[in-house]
């Protein structure tokens, strides 16, 4: 029942809506005209009603910023160190844009809006793109987590095309020469890592993220997981392991096992890369990856280009797009098209060579 009460106060008469729910708090607000308490009055009794007779949806009781703090907390803690990080500073810069919104209110318009504010910004489509994907993981983690939403409306928002012609590929040379520098590290685990990514085309959270579980040292193969609730990321994939991978694998699980019981019990989950630090922690190479690259005297590289350079490698090796897709772990093979130009040698090679054979000298 909602009431409307005048009030006297120095700076003038005010209106203080307020309404009474049987078992609820009451709630109030003031106003400088009757009509303007009324009208909030009709239209919170009215949501109200709805409520009690299940009319409103959980898109409609639960706002972005509801979402977003929850992801943080459920979510987040699940991700590799790194991504956690990333998407954290991401959600930073949606929260004050979107969070106010209910989850029903949070349209592909809204979002093209914000996606606009960064283009208009100077941030390149890559950074557009990967904020998008961050929105897109809580999104998708109120759809198929919490069920507060039926569809995630990012759904309906295109992105911002990204520019791989520049993407930096590895020349033979330079990986012998990153080798070399990795060898000679005061880090145990940089050559390993750097030879796994680079013979694997792993991401360096798969990498680091390895657990002995995950390497059949019988087999020489390693199952290479992602653990992110994204739709373009996941699942686990079966790839082998290079011999000199393998034997130095080998001679690390040894020395895994030699280990005190009472020290491998700290080390649960078993990481193949533990940190000093913390051992349920990934090792950071960062510091020891820059020196290789300054001691190797290349420049402008990331550890993610020597995936870009597994699929080159292969690529000029004879592989197909579609097998480049699946050592990669691309779900979508329009993603794989991107080293299409790699191939277009292989494949014209093999159309001269079947036409030689086919038309001899004529």
């Amino acid at each position: 029942m909602a009431t409307i009460t005048k009030l006297q106060r120095q700076d003038g008469v005010v209106y203080k809506a307020r309404v009474r729910r049987q078992g609820q708090p009451t709630l109030n607000r003031t106003f400088k005209t009757r009509s303007a308490a009324e009208r909030w009055a009709r239209k919170l009794e009215s949501g109200l009603e709805q409520d009690d007779a299940g009319l409103t949806n959980e898109a409609q009781r639960h706002t972005v910023n509801e979402a977003i703090t929850k992801y943080r907390t459920e979510v987040l803690p699940e991700l590799r160190p790194e991504t956690a990080r990333k998407y954290a500073q991401h959600l930073d810069w949606w929260t004050p844009r979107l969070g106010r919104l209910r989850l029903s209110e949070c349209n592909a318009a809204k979002i093209d809006a914000c996606r606009d504010e960064l283009v208009a910004a100077g941030k390149a489509p890559a950074t557009v793109n990967r904020h998008l994907a961050s929105l897109g993981s809580v999104l998708t983690a109120a759809v198929k987590r919490w069920h507060w939403l039926k569809v995630s409306p990012l759904r309906e928002v295109e992105k911002r095309q990204e520019n791989n012609g520049g993407t930096r590929y590895l020349s033979e040379d330079e990986l012998q020469r990153l080798l070399a520098a990795c060898r000679e590290s005061a880090s145990p685990d940089l050559y390993l890592a750097v030879l796994l990514s680079v013979t694997t085309g792993a991401r360096q959270g798969e990498v680091l993220g390895l657990r002995w579980r995950d390497v059949d040292l019988t087999a020489g193969t390693v199952h290479l997981r992602v653990d992110n609730v994204t739709t373009t990321k996941g699942g686990i994939r079966s790839l082998p392991i290079v011999p000199q991978a393998l034997t130095l694998l080998k001679d690390r699980h040894e020395a895994h096992k030699a280990q005190p019981q009472a020290v491998q019990a700290l080390r649960d989950p078993e990481l193949v890369f533990p940190s000093k630090v913390a051992r349920t922690k990934p090792v950071s190479l960062r510091t020891p990856w820059e020196t290789a690259l300054k001691r190797a005297g290349i420049t402008n590289l990331r550890w993610h280009d020597m995936r870009h350079s597994a699929a080159s490698f292969l690529a000029k090796g004879g592989a197909s797009l579609l097998e480049i897709g699946a050592v990669l772990g691309h779900k979508s093979t329009n993603t794989t098209k991107r080293y299409a130009h790699l191939t277009e040698q292989h494949t014209h090679a093999l159309v001269l060579d079947m036409a030689d054979k086919l038309l001899g000298g004529e």
